[in-house]
């Protein structure tokens, strides 16, 4: 702000040498001379400083610096050009600075300029005086308006910039955090239910060889290795999606029946699958689906202690319907989705609100449990 102000300081500085040019040749006193300068001098002090009186105390500003213009004008033996070069730069700077919410302002300080004019200028030297004095009025005014319209633009660019920084770090924090909750639910639903359907698979086994079924236990061997291939994959795929942000196509439906084919040959549990989509869906939907529906799956063959299993997906009028029905112990749903650790209701809870979806889960003591979730397809990606 300081090269601002320097335009309107050397302003002053020749106003001061004209004026003080004209008393010497007038015959003025040395003591004139001497307050005159004085004068001039608190003029451009506080001219300097104005900073701390605009724009909120422009009145005072205002007052003060036109009682030492007028004051100055005294000492003027001839045509007052201190009224004539300062006044209009005193007029622009505070109508610059107050902006156009001060327009009353304007005309307050016309009023004092015209009654201290008539009072100070001798009457025979007004036409002079207005001539001189009007046009260097308007251009200061209207270059101290401009002025501080940029100054005022430039301010507010400076708020908008910072408020942009503000709400970049508010998004980087929001990206992190959302990355970390992917990055959850990419090691749960790849490395955790791959993990624990191979324990149920050799534990599976282990019942087996206990009872001397050596070729069923093989069997689910084979079907173990090839799972722990299928899990390496899906972990390669997550730090694929990780690093690229790329996603897999899926065969839906061919997805939906390799993963009840696997929790059946784990479990040995009766699965009833009804799929009725006709529609090709969205790869995020096909995803996040599947991994609800292995979530389901995974919490049942560990927790349900079920017989039956009942998956039906079927799209109707725009909206995806997805149950997945047991007829298990059931749980308490307040304390087990309450429970930090038990990260898989959170997992389907945050994929259903990831895809627009609702999501409704109902569980009775001995009367199994029942995730009914509806996706909205219009607009989904």
């Amino acid at each position: 702000m300081i090269a601002a102000r320097l335009p309107g300081l050397i302003w002053i500085v020749i106003a001061y040498t004209i004026s003080l040019i004209l008393q010497i040749q007038t015959a003025a006193t040395i003591e004139q001379c001497v307050t005159f300068t004085i004068l001039i001098i608190l003029f451009g002090t506080i001219y300097w400083y104005s900073n701390l009186f605009l724009p909120r105390r422009y009145w005072l500003y205002f007052v003060l610096q036109s009682l030492i213009v007028y004051i100055s004008a005294f000492f003027m033996r001839n045509i007052p050009v201190i009224i004539i070069t300062l006044y209009p730069l005193l007029i622009g700077q505070v109508i610059g600075a107050t902006g156009r919410k001060k327009n009353y302002l304007f005309l307050i300080i016309l009023v004092l300029f015209t009654i201290n004019t008539l009072v100070i200028v001798p009457f025979k030297s007004i036409d002079t005086f207005l001539i001189m004095t009007i046009p260097i009025m308007v251009v200061i005014v209207s270059y101290a308006v401009i002025f501080f319209n940029q100054v005022n633009a430039r301010i507010r660019t400076q708020h908008i910039l910072e408020e942009i920084e503000l709400a970049h770090q508010q998004v980087e924090r929001l990206t992190i955090h959302n990355e970390r909750q992917r990055l959850a639910r990419d090691l749960h639903d790849t490395l955790a239910q791959g993990l624990a359907g191979l324990k149920m698979q050799l534990e599976a086994t282990n019942i087996h060889l206990n009872k001397g079924n050596d070729k069923r236990a093989k069997e689910i061997v084979v079907q173990s290795m090839r799972r722990v291939s299928e899990t390496l994959a899906a972990a390669r795929l997550a730090i694929d999606n990780l690093r690229l942000h790329t996603k897999e196509e899926y065969d839906f439906q061919q997805c939906i029946i390799d993963e009840v084919q696997h929790f059946t040959d784990a479990t040995g549990l009766e699965c009833h699958v009804n799929f009725r989509i006709m529609k090709q869906l969205s790869s995020t939907i096909s995803e996040h689906c599947l991994r609800i529906i292995t979530e389901c799956l995974s919490n049942i063959a560990r927790h349900a202690k079920a017989t039956n299993v009942w998956i039906r997906i079927e799209e109707k009028g725009g909206i995806l319907s997805l149950l997945v029905k047991d007829d298990g112990v059931g749980f308490n749903i307040e304390m087990k989705i309450g429970k930090g650790s038990h990260y898989g209701l959170l997992g389907i809870q945050e994929r259903v609100r990831i895809i627009g979806g609702k999501v409704d889960i109902n569980s009775e003591k001995d009367k199994g449990t029942n995730i009914q979730i509806n996706i909205p397809l219009q607009g989904a990606e």
